[in-house]
C-alpha cells in the first residue's frame, strides 16, 4: 500500500484537521535507531521519497514499532494513513 507520511491528518484539540509532515521525523528515526539494515534501509526510503511510499505489511510494523513512543493522536494519524494508504 502507499502511505503519504507528508499529508498525515491529526485532529486538534478543537476537532479541526490539521496536516502536518512527519515524513522526517519517521525517516531519519527509523534510520538511525534501526535495529537492522531492512529498518535502515527502510528509513532511508522514506525520508528520501517524494510524496507515498509503498510499504508492506512488515515495513508496516518497523514504522509502528519506531513510533510507538509518538503520541496516542500521532500514533492514531498514522496508522489510519496506512489503515487506507493513500
Amino acid at each position: 500500500m502507499k502511505v503519504n507520511f507528508q499529508k498525515l491528518v491529526i485532529k486538534d484539540i478543537e476537532g479541526n484537521d490539521v496536516v502536518t509532515n512527519l515524513q522526517p521525523t519517521i525517516g531519519n528515526q527509523l534510520y538511525m535507531q534501526g535495529r537492522n539494515i531492512e529498518e535502515c534501509e527502510l528509513g532511508r526510503r522514506i525520508y528520501h521519497a517524494d510524496g507515498a511510499v509503498e510499504l508492506t505489511e512488515k515495513e508496516c510494523e518497523m514504522v509502528r514499532f519506531i513510533t510507538q513512543g509518538y503520541s496516542f493522536i500521532a500514533k492514531q494519524a498514522i496508522e489510519k494513513a496506512m489503515e487506507k494508504g493513500e
